[in-house]
């Protein structure tokens, strides 16, 4: 476990002084608008007879960088502080003041089990090594993209092939929402992902300003969770490329139901849509109004808008894994949104953590 990987970070000047530089269109996904390219790239790697470069952890190196970058690696670019004004999501957030929706991997490093283990963050898995819960082995450690990752391309063999012309590309829209048509115009760059993006990444979220994450509710619809090409649609069915029996909906695949999508539930539904069990403790989701809860998010499979109340039409209110995990990281056990243990039956909140669905079962 690289145990100092947050204090080389703070104290590399150079990475420091780029951080500050480098912007980001957020509902564009894109790099650098209005900024000078030598905040990311460097010719030659060569400035007064010194290297330009810096490693994964921030530090000073003679070795140069793919696609002439300045920094390597995902991670160098995307640590720093989310309170700060600059226009960067730092999935590695030092002072864990201000998570984005995706979490922060800087919980990692206090315990392996509070994230993802990725490469240039921590080592793997001790226990799981690289064999995801659910899933089959990864021919390596877990990246931020390609091959063994989540983002870019996931065919590429590498982490910037992955994302290769990504960053500068302008999606076809204007207000966040991604088709998942090829990497530019897919959700958070999830290659195939359909989803609004909100502008700020959730750094404060309410009711109107969230993601809006895009489901299907496999119970019912005929709609595929997966695109011609076999790119995942939605954020679970991507989930599911490495946890795989967790979101099971073929026949025979946990070897006890003929169909895993369906009561009585051996795993927790993903792309399960609510507004199925309204009549019952479900509906009351949000309390009397219904409002749409960014804590415990759900997904919708109109991406007409950002929902900021839900259960009103089939299809609004779908349950997803992120609608209890986190996926860079958090404060808790495998990276719930909220502490699992603390889920006390009956204390008479009705509103946070399971009980956000599961409203009967915190009834005093």
């Amino acid at each position: 476990m690289k145990k100092y990987f947050h204090q080389k970070r703070m104290l590399a000047p150079v990475l420091g002084a780029v951080l500050v530089g480098l912007l980001v269109s957020p509902a564009l996904a894109r790099m650098g608008e209005n900024q000078p390219c030598s905040n990311c790239h460097t010719m030659h790697n060569s400035q007064g007879g010194v290297s330009m470069a810096v490693d994964a952890d921030g530090v000073a190196t003679t070795t140069p960088n793919m696609a002439l970058l300045i920094k390597t690696g995902c991670v160098a670019c995307h640590t720093g502080n989310n309170s700060s004004t600059s226009g960067t999501p730092y999935v590695f957030d030092t002072n864990k003041t201000m998570d984005l929706a995706g979490g922060n991997f800087a919980w990692v490093n206090d315990d392996q089990t509070f994230g993802h283990n990725v490469l240039d963050i921590n080592t793997a898995d001790s226990l799981l090594a690289n064999v995801p819960p659910g899933g089959s082995a990864l021919t390596a450690q877990l990246t931020c993209a390609g091959t063994n990752g989540c983002h870019g391309d996931r065919a590429a063999s590498t982490q910037f092939g992955a994302v290769s012309g990504a960053h500068h590309g302008k999606a076809d829209t204007t207000d966040g929402t991604m088709n998942g048509g090829d990497l530019v115009n897919s959700y958070r760059m999830l290659l195939g992902v359909k989803g609004i993006e909100d502008s700020t990444w959730e750094k404060a979220p309410t009711a109107l300003l969230h993601n809006q994450y895009y489901g299907i509710d496999r119970s019912l619809e005929s709609t595929a969770t997966v695109d011609g090409s076999g790119n995942p649609v939605t954020i679970s069915a991507l989930c599911a490329a490495c946890h795989g029996t967790f979101h099971a909906d073929v026949a025979g695949t946990d070897g006890v139901l003929a169909d895993a999508m369906s009561s009585p539930w051996i795993r927790h539904p993903t792309d399960f849509d609510m507004n199925q069990v309204s009549a019952t403790e479900y509906g009351a989701y949000g309390g009397i109004n219904n409002d749409y809860l960014p804590g415990v998010p759900v997904a919708s499979n109109d991406l007409a808008s950002v929902r900021s109340i839900v259960l009103q039409a089939a299809g609004d209110a779908i349950v997803t894994c992120v609608s209890c995990h986190r996926v860079h990281g958090s404060p808790n056990a495998d990276m719930l949104r909220w502490d699992y243990t603390g889920m006390v039956a009956h204390a008479g909140d009705n509103s946070t953590g399971c009980f956000a669905c599961h409203t009967t079962k915190d009834d005093l």
